[in-house]
This record gives structure tokens, sequence and C-alpha cells, in this order.
């Protein structure tokens, strides 16, 4: 398990194309949802794009033992040192099973308020309290799994977590319409099927990989020395910068759809949820599949003390992840509206979608260049300077929205303007940050 990891182009696109799909089947979730919502109405419609922006600020809890996990497990694995490895799965496990404890408990409560603050109308509030009750209830698939998907990566295995992925997004394909609609004289439960049918497909990865983790690469779950705080800590370490910079980044649109989306209407609100959850549920999963793909070669080579491994996975990785973000610009100009009727037959929220997928496609390169470039940081664990970057350009989106939405009169476009500014910046930041070489 130890040694140099190769890190040509051919190589991070030989373990990026299984974390690519992975990922885009992990967002799967999102566009089914989004997809079987359909014949509840543009309300269930906004209440799915809501709760999407509070389960990002979820998975930027879960990311800070998903996020420490990476690095460590890949160090450990370059340097072959599986008792490193072991210990850091089993802590972040322990850690993830108590952190979803909390989550219940503090979901469970906080719904009916978040619900209230996020809603446009009572009707979208009580479909966003029904779905988000039922995650947060069942939560611990949602903290465990990324862990452990992140474990199979940081040892270089990309293609568990995507076959695993695969079934689970069928089976939710499936469950969908079952739970939301019924079948055969079979009730269904509305929205809470959705969310029902969420759990139980990420229920089916959790199992799965757990098992695959000691069968296919003999890492011990249980026994060996014993758990200490220390070990979580040093976990939490890592993986907290990242983790509140996705905090921070949920928090921004929540910000975004209170002050400035909400008041657009909710053909704007819906219009976000469906670019967001179904068109960028697609380009970015490719861009992190390759970036985490580089991230985790990042982190073997410099395990395996090859900084020049290391620096020539940050010189393919940035040319594939470029190459992809060049061909999502074109697509969401060309494809974008042809795609969107799929989506919704409501024409304000349709005209909302469009102009949300066509003005974002310019900032497709961009999101590449920050992504791969946040991501090797991350691989290396050095994490701190993505805490700062991200902060600063995810609020920069509050006044730019509001200045361009209505002082300057540009409505929802100005938000969607506002977004690609400050990813423009970002892009920028992180890439400096990179070629200081700190993290070397």
């Amino acid at each position: 398990m130890s040694g140099r990891a190769p890190a040509g182009v051919s190589d991070v696109l030989r373990l990026a194309w299984p974390s690519i799909l992975s990922f885009i089947l992990h967002n799967g979730y999102r566009i089914n949802d989004q997809y079987f919502v359909a014949d509840l109405g543009p309300h269930a419609h906004a209440a799915i794009a809501s709760s999407t922006f509070v389960l990002i600020m979820n998975f930027g809890v879960i990311f800070f033992l998903a996020g420490g996990v990476l690095p460590l497990v890949a160090k450990a694995t370059g340097a072959g040192d599986r008792k490193a490895r072991d210990s850091t799965v089993r802590h972040a496990l322990t850690g993830g099973l108590l952190l979803a404890l909390a989550l219940t408990a503090v979901g469970t409560l906080a719904t009916p308020s978040v619900a209230g603050l996020l809603a446009t109308g009572p009707e979208q509030e009580q479909l966003m309290r029904e779905y988000l009750g039922t995650i947060f209830l069942l939560v611990a698939p949602l903290v465990l799994t990324p862990i452990i998907d992140t474990t199979f990566l940081g040892m270089g295995d990309t293609r568990t977590p995507m076959i695993m992925q695969a079934f689970a997004v069928a089976l939710n394909a499936c469950l969908n319409p079952l739970l939301i609609y019924g079948v055969a004289g079979f009730g269904g439960f509305g929205i809470t099927g959705a969310a029902l049918a969420s759990c139980t497909s990420r229920a089916f990865v959790m199992v799965t990989g757990l098992a695959l983790l000691r069968a296919k690469h003999d890492v011990r779950l249980w026994g060996g020395p014993r758990l200490r705080l220390a070990g979580v800590t040093a976990i939490l370490r890592i993986g907290a910068p990242a983790g509140l910079s996705i905090l921070m980044y949920a928090a921004v649109y929540w910000v975004l759809l209170v002050l400035v989306v909400n008041p657009l209407g909710g053909a704007a609100v819906a219009g976000l949820g469906i670019g967001f959850n179904v068109f960028e549920s697609v380009s970015f999963p490719v861009t992190l599949g390759i970036s985490l793909a580089g991230a985790s070669i990042v982190g073997r080579n410099l395990g395996a003390r090859d900084t020049a491994g290391a620096l020539e996975a940050v010189r393919s990785v940035r040319r594939i992840a470029r190459t992809a973000g060049a061909g999502f610009c074109l697509l969401f100009w060309v494809v974008g509206p042809l795609v969107a009727p799929w989506f919704t037959d409501d024409p304000e929220v349709l005209r909302e979608t469009v102009g949300y997928v066509t003005i974002l496609a310019w900032s497709q390169w961009f999101v590449a260049e920050e992504t791969v470039n946040e991501k090797i940081l991350n691989g290396a664990g050095h994490t701190r300077p993505i805490l700062w970057v991200s902060t600063f350009g995810n609020l920069l989106r509050i006044p730019l929205a509001w200045a361009l939405s209505a002082p300057l009169g540009l409505g929802a476009a100005g938000v969607w303007w506002a977004i690609n500014l400050s990813t423009f910046l970002k892009a920028l930041a992180f890439r400096h940050v990179v070629e200081r070489r700190t993290w070397l």
C-alpha cells in the first residue's frame, strides 16, 4: 500500500473517471428529488431548492470529519503506515456516529424555524418541514457515507464508491415515485417520500461501504488501540477549515434566499433550485471528481516524500479540470435551454431556470480553476487558506447580489451575475495560494 502515486495526465484520468461518476451519481439524489416532485407543484420545487442549502450546511458539518480523513488516509497510504490509516478511519467513524446523534437532535428542533425563515409562503414552509424533518430524523447514513467515500479515495480506490453509488441512485430512482405518489393501492407520503427514498438509498451505501473497507482493503474497523479524543481532534484540526468554508457557503445562500431571491418571487427560487440541483449537479461533480483524484495523488506523494510527484499531479489535474470547465461553458449555453423544460412546465419558472443556466455558463471555467486548486490544498492537509478565501469570496456575494438585483434593476439575473463575479475572484485567489507552494 506504500510508494509514489503516478501523477501524469493519464494517471489522474484513470483515477478521476470513477470519482467523477461517483459524484454525479451522488448528486443524482437531488436530481431525482427535483424531477419526481414536479407533480406536487411549484411549491415543492421551491421547497427542495431551499432545503438544498440547508443540506449543504449540514454537509459542511459532516466535512469536519470527511475533509480531515482524506489527507490523513492518503499520507498514511503513501507512507505504508497501515496502523495510522486504520486508526484514522476508526476515529472518524466513531466521531461520525456521535455527530449523527447531535444532528438528529439539533436538526429536528431547528427545522420549523429554518423552514419559516427560508420559505416564501405557508405551502412551501410546510413542505420544507416535512422533507427536512425526515432527513434529520434518519441522518446517520448521510453522515457516515462521506467519511467512507473519502477513505476509499484517500487509498486511491475510486471505483468502489462509484459502483456503490450507482446501485444506490438506481434504488433511489425506484423508491422515489413509489414513496412520493404510491402505487397499486399503496398511498404515497408526498415530499416526505423523497426524503425517505434518499435516506434509505444512502443506508445501502453506508452498510456496503463498511463491509468493503474490511473485505477489500483489510481496514480494521474495530479492535486495535483504544480510541482517544486526540485521534478525533487530529482529524477535526485538518477538516475544520474546509468544513467551515462549506458552512459559510451555505449560510451565504441562506441570506441570499431570505434578503434577495425570495422577494423576487417563488419562480426565482424554483429556477435557482432547478438550475443548481440539475445542471450544476452534473458540472460540479465532474470538476470535483477530477480535483479529488488529484488531491489523493498529492496526499499520497507527500506521504511518500515525493515532492516532484506532488507537483506533477498539480500540473496534470489543472489541465484536465480546465478542459472540463471550458466544455461545460458551452454545454450550459447550448443544452441548458433544451433540458430545462424537462423539469417544469411553468413558464415563469422555466424563464428563471434558463436565465440561471445561461448566465452561470460564464463562470464554469473559473469554477474548475477554483475547485482544483482548493482540493490540492485539501489533499496536502493545508486547509486554513480554504477557509479565508472561501469566506471572503462567498460573503462578497451578498452585497453584490443586492446591488445588481435591486438598485441596478437586474432582478434575478443580478444575483446570478454576483455568483459569477465572486467565483472569478475565488479562482484567482486559490491559484495564488497554490503557486506560493507553502503547502509543500
